[in-house]
């Protein structure tokens, strides 16, 4: 008997602790579960609403707010703890488990698309401006960022269109398929992706199908640590087009992999460059 009010009491302090105040117009304390999610509060310079992160998150934000966990395995007791009134959340990034638990405990949990368009990327991000009563301004930032998207693929489609060899990852050999937001990247910057036609979103490739490919530009997507691995499978491939004219490129996994609008225009920007800067 003894144990079982212990239990209890310990699972009292755990519920009491977690719930979370009456839902308001303007959240003001926010836990933010996916790196796009607190980089778009950053963008709507809401910064100051946000107490907690994951370790996914931006180094900005890990450094003045509370890490609560990673995308897949979040500490629940923490983000009782911080008694936020909004909760963000991905599709894509944080589990179901755990997203039901935290709304089974009270909370405002606000679930986004993992976007794979930027059309996509620009709705859910006004989306979030109206959750924090930014819509306005979230609406501003999205028609600039449309327009200048809009001049990057005219400028784009001034020049070649390259064949791209998109690589994600090196052990395994992993592309970027044409049905992700990283498809309309290369769409958008005038190019068309050598394994457009693979329906996986991110499909497990072999050195042979990029020789046959031949693809006149290569973007490899890494971290520092890796840049060097990248590029040393391919500098022996001197017959590949894009080795042979010296149009290969790396790109951070931080630019690319973001999906929100402002990453999207900063990646393409970058891509337009890197292909283009002959181009008047």
């Amino acid at each position: 008997m003894g144990k079982f009010l212990a239990w209890v009491g310990v699972y009292a302090v755990i519920f009491l602790g977690c719930v979370s105040p009456v839902w308001g117009e303007a959240p003001g304390r926010i836990v933010s579960l996916a790196p796009s999610l607190t980089r778009e509060i950053y963008d709507l310079q809401e910064q100051d609403r946000l107490v907690g992160v994951t370790s996914f998150c931006p180094a900005e934000a890990r450094k003045e707010r509370e890490v609560v966990g990673t995308l897949t395995l979040l500490n629940i007791e923490k983000i009782c703890a911080l008694k936020p009134d909004l909760v963000l959340a991905s599709m894509d990034s944080n589990r179901e488990t755990a997203v039901e638990k935290l709304k089974s405990l009270g909370f405002r949990v606000e679930v986004f698309q993992g976007c794979e368009s930027f059309a996509c990327m620009c709705s859910e991000f006004i989306r979030l401006g109206s959750l924090l009563g930014r819509e306005h301004e979230a609406e501003q930032m999205v028609e600039d960022i449309r327009r200048q998207v809009s001049g990057l693929r005219e400028k784009a489609s001034r020049g070649p269109a390259y064949r791209v060899f998109w690589q994600m990852g090196t052990n395994p050999l992993v592309a970027a398929g044409d049905n992700t937001f990283t498809g309309e990247l290369i769409r958008t910057a005038g190019c068309r992706n050598i394994f457009e036609q693979l329906p996986a979103k991110y499909p497990r490739v072999n050195v042979e199908n990029v020789l046959a490919a031949d693809p006149e530009v290569i973007f490899l997507v890494s971290d520092m640590e890796d840049t060097q691995v990248h590029h040393a499978l391919w500098s022996r491939f001197s017959r590949v087009s894009a080795v042979r004219q010296g149009r290969v490129y790396p790109l951070s996994a931080d630019l690319v992999c973001q999906p929100t609008p402002a990453m999207f225009l900063q990646a393409l920007q970058t891509i337009v460059a890197c292909l283009y800067q002959e181009q008047p």
